[in-house]
């Protein structure tokens, strides 16, 4: 599996500020990149999936980002990463952690060396 680069990593995350952005239940508004200046600089350009130059604009946008960089990438790794058989995370922590066995290698490798048992 490919490794995520900083240009997909950056895509991935202007991608979701997008679509959270597109999606508010608290007042859905343009992703910042193609919002149009407001008369008030703390406004942002409210968005309406009934406006069709609101919907033709912002699927250009995440057309055009889509094309940027790998949003596959992004995700297929994590999926890598975050498959039990690979025993990469703890399968049971709800953050990404260290699984048990690489903390228990990394233990045994740490008394090793204190024991001088290399």
């Amino acid at each position: 599996m490919a490794k995520a680069n900083p240009a997909d990593l950056d895509m991935a995350l202007e991608l979701a500020y997008a679509l959270e952005a597109i999606s508010s239940r608290y007042g859905a508004t343009m992703p910042e990149k193609i919002a149009k200046p407001q008369d008030d600089e703390d406004d942002t350009e409210p968005f309406s999936v009934d406006d069709s130059e609101n919907c033709r604009r912002v699927c250009e946008y995440l057309i055009r980002l889509a094309r940027s960089a790998s949003l596959f990438r992004v995700v297929m790794g994590m999926t890598v990463l975050l498959d039990p058989t690979n025993k990469v995370v703890d399968p049971t922590a709800s953050t990404l952690e260290h699984h048990p066995d690489t903390l228990a290698a990394l233990a045994a490798m740490a008394k090793s060396a204190s024991d001088g048992t290399e």
